[in-house]
Order: C-alpha cells, then structure tokens, then sequence
C-alpha cells in the first residue's frame, strides 16, 4: 500500500467517525480508549496518565500462528503521560509521553530496558458543533505525529526508530452505561460507569531511510470493556482490558494475547 493512499485514507476514516451524535445513553464520562470531539472538561486543559501492560507471546506470519522455536515472549509496562492543551475552545494541541519497561524472555535469554519511547504530538480541531436539549453534535479532525526519540536497538527495542505520520486508520465504537446513581438526585454528582468498546486500527510498515521494513505494522481489533469512576468535575479514575478480536500484523511478529490498564484524568485548570 503506497504511502499517499493511505494517509488520504486515514484522513477521511477519521473525519467519518468523528460525524455523530452523542448516544442517548446513561454514562456521563468520555470513553477510556475512543477518541472523541470532546475538546472541554477532562479532555481539555489538563493531564492524564495510566499504567499498562501488554503481553505478547504468539508468533504469527501474515495473521497466522506459527510456531517460534525460540520460545520468545514480550511484556512491556507502559506508562504515557498525555498533556492535552486547548488554545482556544476549538482548537487543541497536546503531546503524549510514553515510560517504557519491556523486558524479552526466550528459551536462552532474559533480557529488560527501560526508558522513554516515541513521543506523539497531536492537534484536534472541532470543526461544528451543535447543541440541543438532551443531545449534541460534533465534527473534529485530529493529525498525530510519532517520533523516533524511543531506542530502536534490538532486540528489545522501545521505539521504532521511524517517524510517523500518517500511516494509522483507527476506527472505534464505544457504548456507555452508568451503573451509579440509577437516578441523579443532584447533577453533577459522583458516578460510575461500564464502557463496552471495540479498539481498531490499521498500521502503515514503518520505513527508515526509504527502506521498509516488512515485519511491522498491521491491522487489530480489540474488545475492551472497561470501568470508570468520577469523583468530580475535576477528576476521574478508570481501568480497562484489551482481547484481540483479530490480530493480523504484516510478515512475522508477536501477537498480543491481552493488555490491561489503569489510570487516572485530571483538570489542572
């Protein structure tokens, strides 16, 4: 897949999926893992952080497990500190930190790094936005980049060595539930939420010098329900787990058996 193409592709996929109205459902939160066109509250001017694991242990070549005569299995500990930063009331920038620790078992070796990945820096855009009794509607566009600043040195590398931009197509769709109050007997009040969500994307090969590299990217889905409390207007506290419905990465990789997180959001200002 040529790189043009692509990058068109993710960018009206994107623009698509940020086209509707918000369900008439009971949860009052954002989504833990979907993006949304939200640019106020705890998507705004504030911090979030969370700490994930993600467990790797099946080798698969073009989608198919294969056997690995290595044995090998990798777990990395993931923690992103993400600083979102609206401008103004349309228009956000922001940049995501990620504190990596990953560690690569084998039949005949043992081996854990640690330190900063690849930065992402981001904007969003709310292109409109229309409020009505009990309902909203918004459209937003948002353009993220990734760069290098990870160590890509083998084998346990903590980022990919390759800027990107652009070769990403993700789509989500996320249902909420609020589980507390059943009945509000003040608004806002303290709540608790079950999210049900399904996390996809679509991955461009990476490329280093105008080489590319046939053993990365891909395309996944995950089912991700998920849990989350706030305890105000200011905060919020949530945790999640990730099954791979599908799991198809190009030439030969590890697969991703599960991931787990927990984390929190917070409104500096």
């Amino acid at each position: 897949m040529s790189t043009v193409p692509f990058r068109k592709l993710a960018f009206a996929l994107l623009l698509c999926a940020c086209f509707f109205p918000a369900p008439k459902t009971r949860a009052q939160g954002p989504p833990i893992h979907t993006d949304t066109p939200i640019m106020l509250g705890l998507e705004g001017r504030g911090v979030r952080t969370f700490f994930e694991v993600v467990r790797k242990s099946r080798l698969l070549e073009d989608g198919n497990e294969v056997d690995d005569p290595s044995g090998r299995s990798v777990t990395a500990q993931i923690s992103p500190l993400a600083v979102p930063y609206n401008f103004t009331s349309t228009f956000q920038v922001g940049a995501v930190i990620p504190f990596v620790t990953k560690t690569l078992d084998s039949d005949t070796m043992s081996k854990t790094r640690s330190g900063v990945g690849d930065v992402s820096l981001f904007i969003k855009k709310l292109l409109a936005q229309i409020d009505r009794k009990g309902e909203t509607f918004r459209v937003a566009v948002k353009r993220t980049a990734k760069l290098p600043t990870g160590d890509d040195e083998t084998p346990v590398p903590l980022g990919t060595g390759a800027i990107d931009y652009g070769d990403r197509v993700g789509y989500n769709a996320s249902v909420g539930f609020r589980l507390l109050p059943v009945i509000y007997e003040r608004y806002p009040s303290p709540q608790l939420n079950l999210y049900v969500e399904r996390n996809g994307s679509m991955d461009g090969r990476t490329e280093i010098s105008g080489v590319r590299n046939a053993d990365s990217g891909g395309s996944t889905l995950f089912f991700s329900p998920g849990i989350q409390f706030i305890g105000g207007r200011k905060w919020l506290i949530e945790a999640s787990l990730q099954f791979p419905v599908r799991d198809e990465p190009n030439g030969t990789q590890l697969g991703t058996d599960w991931a787990a997180s927990s984390g929190a959001r917070i409104l500096l200002f």
